[in-house]
């Protein structure tokens, strides 16, 4: 198969895909990969050929500002408006080669207008939750009821007279359905009883990836249980945050690592103490292997890597999905939630060792992760998109036949 999968450029929408793209490289397919160039060996050495985002969506990333800053029209919003900037430069390319089919990102691919506009067969890659719905009440689609939800059916009426589509609901655009569907994650952490197999894959998260070069010494931890704190890669600024994980678990007898981000200096922290490891960047799968709570921000990727390592969570949520992901860990029983704004050393610590002593986050957690290690996902996502491939093909041929 040639295949195009086309992404943005965040980390938690591209980290879920790579072992697929290297499943289905080594399997003997062609995959070009179009997305930013931030990431472009990490797809090229998964075995795909990177494609590069041109001139128009470039200055689209650069320039683009919200008409008004509502939590979910705003995200609409920047979806309709990626897309708009997207369509002309992934059509140059669909023009270009003769793909059998096209994977899509659900939220930054275009699916719900490429499905229309090409001939090529659509699956949609969804790096959170798969959703039948949108998770926001009806009413609030309601044009005339927000100038940002207006600005929005702009958008979507423009794009469809711009390729002569029919106009899909903003519902339609957001939950992004493709004729197949890849999610990172079990069916029972997904839960959404509308999204159901054979059309939904659930492949579970992307450990089959490259991992990640590290130096780290892992004999200096010992025999002491090993706390795991990042806040992902996007919203990292929480210097009070890391602060406050240093006071609470300082010169103790747990081993901390800490992961900071871009946009703090570990030289802002202070002195470090002997147990705590503090970096801009961590290999998260290889602590994870050896984890025994990871703080997070609730990230879907992070959360589904911990879940296949078996490793409990106190879940920090901030924006977007991650409130739906915390309070999936909380309903499932697989980890804590709190406010980041609220915590003092106290209730980190409290919270932390709660997670380690009592032994159900740690079943919980890995009764998911038999689940994941046993469920050969990626196998069975690249056989089902070589069935949709060759039924498609089928199916234009006999079509052709009756005309």
């Amino acid at each position: 198969m040639k295949i195009l999968f086309i992404n943005s450029n965040l980390h938690g929408h591209i980290n879920p895909t790579l072992g697929l793209v290297k499943r289905l490289a080594e399997s003997g397919h062609q995959v070009s990969y179009f997305c930013s160039e931030a990431f472009s060996e990490q797809v090229t050495k998964a075995g795909a050929r990177w494609i590069s985002f041109r001139n128009k969506l470039n200055l689209f990333l650069k320039e683009y500002r919200p008409t008004d800053r509502h939590p979910f029209y705003m995200l609409m919003e920047y979806i309709l408006m990626y897309d708009e900037a997207v369509l002309p430069e992934l059509l140059d390319i669909v023009k270009e080669n003769m793909y059998d089919i096209i994977i899509c990102d659900s939220l930054f691919g275009a699916a719900c207008f490429l499905t229309q506009i090409t001939n090529i067969p659509v699956v949609c890659s969804h790096s959170s939750f798969a959703m039948s719905k949108a998770p926001v009440p009806k009413q609030m689609f309601m044009a005339g009821s927000h100038p940002q939800l207006d600005h929005c059916y702009q958008i979507l009426r423009r794009i469809c007279e711009s390729y002569q589509i029919e106009e899909p609901s903003l519902e339609q655009v957001f939950t992004s359905k493709g004729g197949l569907n890849i999610v990172y994650t079990t069916r029972d952490f997904n839960k959404d009883e509308g999204v159901q197999e054979p059309d939904y894959l659930f492949v579970g998260p992307s450990i089959d990836r490259l991992q990640e070069a590290h130096d780290l010494d892992f004999s200096k931890i010992g025999d002491r249980k090993l706390i795991y704190i990042s806040l992902g890669s996007l919203n990292t600024n929480f210097i009070d945050f890391y602060k406050t994980c240093i006071l609470a678990f300082g010169n103790s007898n747990y081993y901390v690592c800490m992961s900071i981000g871009q946009k703090c200096e570990v030289s802002q922290l202070g002195d470090i103490p002997d147990n705590f490891l503090v970096k801009s960047f961590l290999p998260q799968l290889e602590i994870l292997k050896r984890a025994d709570v990871f703080i997070t921000h609730a990230g879907f990727n992070s959360v589904n890597e911990a879940l296949y390592f078996g490793v409990p969570m106190l879940a920090l949520p901030q924006v977007n999905d991650q409130h739906m992901v915390a309070k999936r860990l909380l309903a499932m029983q697989l980890g804590i939630v709190e406010s980041i704004t609220e915590l003092s050393p106290e209730r980190l610590i409290s919270k932390t060792e709660t997670l380690i002593k009592e032994k159900m986050f740690k079943e919980n957690c890995m009764q998911i992760s038999h689940e994941m290690i046993e469920h050969n996902g990626l196998g069975q996502a690249v056989m089902k998109l070589e069935e949709y491939v060759n039924t498609h093909k089928r199916e234009e041929i006999d079509s052709s036949v009756k005309k």
